[in-house]
């Protein structure tokens, strides 16, 4: 009998990984191809932040959505809005299509480089700020007040000004 693996996983630098949870950043650009489709993959917001100084509001370390990757392409510049990126990446690079977001129940995970398994089942939460609120904003960095605001607006209200934002 074979034995269940659980909860496909992938590790994202924040704010993308709130971006894909609440389906503002639609394309993930990856240096590596992968066979499509990849049904319900655990989104988890690294627990480090690489790209970005840690932003107050976003949650750290946590699967924090899910979402489906219905494509894989080579990455073109007509990629460029929808992953929320300014410049070219490397060439041989792959656009990841992102569909079916959903922010979940957050769950402390320990991630890893590349796909990876985790054995809880995510709750689906509705894709609100106040369920951002309720659910991941106790668990996220801590700013001042007006720093979070900012954040939660450009999440909830103002998804294509992030593209500006963070690009």
């Amino acid at each position: 009998m074979t034995e269940k693996k659980g909860m496909k996983c992938l590790s994202f630098q924040q704010p993308y990984a709130a971006m894909i949870a609440v389906g503002a950043k639609t394309v993930e650009c990856r240096s590596r191809r992968i066979k499509t489709p990849v049904k319900d993959l655990v989104i988890c917001a690294s627990k480090t932040a690489k790209i970005f100084y840690p932003i107050p509001g976003l949650v750290y370390g946590y699967a924090i959505g899910m979402a489906d990757i219905t494509d894989c392409v080579p990455f073109t510049k007509k990629h460029l809005h929808d992953a929320v990126m300014s410049g070219m990446p490397e060439s041989g690079c792959y656009a990841w299509i992102l569909e079916n977001p959903r922010m979940i129940r957050p769950q402390p995970v320990k991630a890893s480089a590349s796909f990876f398994y985790t054995d809880f089942t995510p709750e689906i939460l509705e894709p609100t700020r106040a369920a951002y609120e309720k659910y991941l904003l106790p668990l996220a960095r801590t700013g001042e007040a007006d720093e979070v605001e900012d954040t939660l607006h450009m999440l909830f209200e103002k998804q294509k000004e992030l593209w500006d934002a963070f690009a």
